[in-house]
């Protein structure tokens, strides 16, 4: 029997070799915010609404999230979590093709600065079996 493997094996073509190097100004991720987040909230009533399922949010949507799965929130506190679910439901994502990007205004755009390739290993001569 061989050796044990503690780890996946890892083709010599799929490894990385850190390169000491300075990261580029221009791949720098800037952040900004062009106007106060906090401002756009909706207020939040004392007493929310019964939750009536949308055409995003429906209710297997949220039930899938198990909210309240160990019964520590209250009744109210339960339909307040769903009333929220329901004001921020264009910001929910429950599959691939609802899936976005940060928006541009607040984020730059990312950039992942690569090297070109130089070989770090070469193969072995190639040797008749005969020999």
């Amino acid at each position: 029997m061989g050796q044990p493997v503690y780890g996946a094996y890892k083709h010599v073509n799929h490894k990385v070799k850190p390169v000491p190097g300075v990261y580029p100004e221009d791949a720098q991720v800037h952040h900004q915010f062009p106007e106060d987040p906090l401002a756009s909230l909706t207020p939040l009533t004392c007493h929310p609404p019964v939750f009536v399922p949308t055409k995003k949010l429906t209710q297997e949507c949220l039930t899938s999230m198990k909210v309240n799965a160990d019964g520590f929130l209250w009744p109210e506190e339960e339909k307040l979590f769903s009333h929220v679910m329901k004001l921020n439901e264009h910001a929910l994502a429950f599959d691939e093709s609802e899936r976005r990007n940060f928006c541009s205004n607040y984020f730059s755009p990312y950039i992942i600065p690569v090297l070109p390739h130089k070989p770090w290993e070469f193969c072995n001569i190639p040797i008749p079996p005969g020999i």
